[in-house]
């Protein structure tokens, strides 16, 4: 009978040797790994604490136009909140900003038909004196049209009726669309709405004056009133419009923006910042536009305080003034934040809404971009099947010191339905998804949180220099 031979010892221990190495360990999850981290996310799911300040901001403070007393008000809210939320210093900037009031305003069709228009002036256009201006109606669709008619231009309010074709390309017919017909001889232009889903409400917005043409005021009229003043022209009716508009630009003033920090336990000279803008339009309340912004931010750091964390650095907040009037608050900030520019570790911009949140739009190096990729890994939860994190822009107010070096990115989420309501009366609190509000408060914190407690620097991570650390 045959008989194994027994196995020599070294033999034995090398198979185990060789079997416990070929089986890995499951991978960690978040609780096991960064356990703060986790706990910082569900407290900030489970929190109203955002969704209210939000609706004490836009309900009790509403619309916030640089300048007016509403944004005084909101200046002094905003400094409130972030002293009761435990901030360790809290504190204001001047800030030099454009002074214009809308006043009355109202148009109408006076022939061939009579009808009234549901018009918004646009933001910085001068007004039309007492008398107002009525005049015939030349519809365009595009500045190619304008030109390729100008001659026709003379004495006319213009109407630009361009196709939606997304914010950034059909914006510019408001921004540039009434110097562009005053050149040729127009006394009022009125845009189409910039929206591309429209109920009835106008959209306002900045405008903005070339030196090389004539002052004409200048307004919005909602997508319909645009729509039917155009087809009237086509079909040779030749309507006529009588325009009064009351705005007026006044000599410059000092508002503020507010900034607060949560002091670093280990480097608390190395700054990460995270932001909106506070002021607004003086339509609606001015909820996604941009109180979501201001509110995440402060829910955000409050959460971080909540949870008892003292990051590596500090986070600041900063509530910035009139982005809407040309983004002088960014730039204010920029240059009062000179001295500290090489400690400003990071900036994250929320100017989007609070929609579903996609991830984070980062602006910055390559190594940068790979690094934040990692650190805000575990906040995919919130996200599942649409997490990324992607190279682009970072925001208007944060866009300077961006620019300067310090590594940006900008709140990301899905804003298929924020410019049904954009700069409208539409833009209410009553858009707000209280749910939604809550996983977008928690992506920042976690974001915020994950950059300032993070022993490596974002700013030793370029692509000239890798090295890290401190």
């Amino acid at each position: 009978m045959w008989h194994k031979a027994p196995m020599p010892p070294f033999i034995f221990i090398s198979l185990l040797l060789l079997t416990a190495c070929s089986q890995s360990p499951a991978p960690k999850s978040v609780e096991e790994t960064n356990p703060e981290l986790n706990a910082l996310l569900d407290a900030s799911l489970n929190s109203d604490y955002t969704y209210d300040k939000l609706g004490e901001l836009c309900d009790t403070i509403g619309p916030r136009l640089t300048g007016s007393p509403q944004m005084k008000k909101a200046i002094e809210w905003s400094m409130n909140s972030m002293r009761e939320a435990g901030f360790d210093s809290v504190w204001t900037e001047p800030v030099v900003v454009p002074y214009w009031t809308r006043g009355q305003e109202w148009a109408r069709c006076t022939a061939p038909v009579e009808f009234d228009l549901i018009l918004s002036g646009l933001g910085l256009s001068d007004g039309t004196g007492p008398e107002g201006i009525e005049a015939e109606v030349l519809a365009v669709r595009d500045f190619e049209e304008l030109e390729a008619r100008a001659d026709e231009v003379p004495g006319k309010i213009v109407l630009f009726n361009p196709p939606w074709q997304g914010y950034s390309k059909t914006v510019q017919y408001r921004v540039h669309g009434a110097s562009k017909a005053a050149r040729h001889g127009a006394v009022a232009a009125l845009v189409r709405s910039v929206t591309g889903n429209s109920l009835g409400a106008p959209h306002t917005g900045m405008m903005h004056y070339a030196e090389d043409a004539p002052r004409i005021p200048t307004a919005a009229l909602t997508v319909e009133d645009a729509g039917r003043l155009h087809r009237m022209c086509q079909r040779g009716l030749k309507p006529v419009v009588k325009l009064y508009m009351e705005a007026q630009n006044h000599e410059d003033t000092i508002s503020y923006n507010v900034v607060g920090d949560i002091r670093g336990s280990q480097w608390p000279e190395e700054i990460v910042l995270v932001g909106g803008h506070l002021d607004s339009w003086d339509v609606g309340t001015c909820a996604q536009d941009d109180g979501a912004g201001v509110a995440l931010s402060l829910g955000a750091a409050q959460m971080i305080l909540k949870q008892e964390l003292r990051p590596l650095r500090t986070v600041r907040v900063v509530h910035f003034t009139c982005e809407e009037m040309g983004g002088h608050g960014g730039r204010a900030y920029l240059e009062a934040h000179r001295f500290e520019l090489e400690n400003h570790v990071f900036a994250l911009e929320s100017d989007a809404g609070s929609y579903t949140p996609l991830g984070f739009s980062v602006d910055a190096d390559s190594l940068v971009i790979e690094h934040i990729t990692e650190l805000a890994a575990p906040l995919a939860r919130i996200a599942p099947g649409s997490w990324k994190i992607r190279q682009g822009g970072s925001g208007v107010d944060i866009g300077p010191i961006v620019r300067s070096g310090v590594p940006g990115a900008g709140h990301w989420v899905d804003t298929t339905h924020y410019f049904d309501v954009h700069h409208s009366l539409a833009d209410t609190f009553e858009k707000i998804d209280p749910d939604l509000l809550a996983r977008n408060v928690a992506v920042i914190a976690g974001l915020i949180f994950a950059v300032a407690d993070e022993p490596v620097s974002l700013r030793t991570l370029t692509d000239s220099n890798a090295d890290g650390g401190h």
